[in-house]
């Protein structure tokens, strides 16, 4: 099988360093060493983590032809699908596997983040150490038929209530936690794989709660709401006001807003950092990433690719009215310091899952 050029390189600074005597090697301590010169980037690559119809199988249509011209490669760039939809399996292969010289970058969604923070044992990743190029936000809206408001009566009373997940540990987390801090007993109903089986099981009585993460613009979120009004099921509040959400033209609002209303305060507690780490995970859309070590200067030439396709509009069809919004750059650094959370935060939440989780499964 032919070797592509830059797995020649790599292989050949690997072979270098490997030859250089004990007493010097700890004196090199950059992969620039044996990365391309300047800010040249190699064959550059994709690796999406999921398949064609996930969510980076979608994105990385758009960006491979989107990136090509700002890093002077001739044609779209090579792109690398993977399975499942979570990510899972593509973020695992990008953290053990992808060579840090700048040439592969990752299309990741917020389900693999949420994954590894829940401790998931198939997730072997430290997302935290990626260098992020660009994030698509969303702000997830939580529907449902459920009395936020809570009285003397409720504190004394077991209040159940079933939500849609895809998995105990998938992106609806964000929720199943959101009921619990609203005083519920949160059920997740599991195996719901895709927003219309969701919403199709909200109708229906199966479910009281379900999570909405795809973006979309007003009128079609309108048009996905409709057909449930008759069973009293509305709009919540959302998981973030990073992106605003509208139904029928008024703003739905976050849970802090929500909290605060129905209980005079502001969320607070271990438990409410908790969920604000989960829920920033779960508000991301879309992340392009490259590996921790990069060389500045290909962190450099992948953010020049990315400020081209910007400014010719290569992206306005994902975010214009759509339900996203657009970080680039350094701006990145604060919403990616938001998904990885603090330790206390992290550890609040895999206890909070090590005594829930085991309810959950008994039904």
């Amino acid at each position: 099988m032919r070797m592509r050029r830059r797995q020649f390189l790599a292989l050949a600074g690997f072979s270098a360093l490997a030859g250089i005597p004990a007493a010097h090697a700890g004196s090199l301590t950059h992969i620039a060493a044996i990365a391309p010169a300047g800010g040249t980037i190699v064959d550059p690559t994709l690796l999406v983590a999921g398949n064609a119809e996930s969510a980076a199988g979608r994105w990385s249509t758009v960006l491979a032809p989107a990136l090509a011209q700002g890093l002077g490669a001739p044609a779209p760039l090579d792109t690398h699908l993977t399975s499942g939809l979570d990510g899972v399996t593509g973020a695992n292969q990008f953290d053990t596997q992808t060579v840090p010289d700048g040439a592969t970058a990752l299309l990741v969604p917020g389900a693999a983040l949420v994954a590894s923070l829940t401790g998931d044992p198939r997730a072997h990743y430290d997302f935290g150490r990626w260098v992020p190029l660009m994030l698509s936000l969303v702000s997830p809206i939580v529907v449902g038929r459920a009395d936020l408001h809570r009285t003397l009566r409720d504190l004394v009373r077991d209040r159940p209530i079933r939500v849609a997940v895809s998995s105990d540990h998938g992106l609806e987390l964000a929720t199943v936690m959101a009921m619990a801090m609203f005083g519920f007993r949160p059920i997740p109903v599991t195996g719901i794989a895709t927003p219309q089986e969701a919403l199709d099981a909200l109708r229906d009585g199966k479910v009281d709660v379900v999570q909405i993460s795809d973006p979309m613009p007003p009128q079609a979120l309108d048009a996905l709401l409709a057909p449930l009004e008759p069973s009293g099921a509305v709009p919540l509040f959302t998981l973030g006001d990073t992106v605003r959400a509208t139904v029928h033209g008024r703003p739905v609002q976050s849970f802090a807003e929500r909290f605060t209303q129905e209980r005079g305060r502001a969320p607070t507690g271990l438990l409410y950092e908790a969920w604000k780490v989960v829920a920033s995970a779960a508000s991301l859309d879309i992340g392009l990433m490259l590996p921790m070590l990069t060389p500045p200067a290909q962190v450099a030439g992948w953010r020049h690719a990315v400020g081209v396709a910007g400014t010719q509009g290569a992206f306005d069809t994902l975010k214009a009215d759509a339900g996203r919004a657009l970080v680039t750059g350094p701006d990145c650094g604060r919403y990616l310091h938001d998904m990885t959370g603090e330790i206390s935060a992290v550890l609040m939440l895999r206890r909070w899952l090590a005594i829930h989780t085991p309810e959950w499964r008994l039904g």
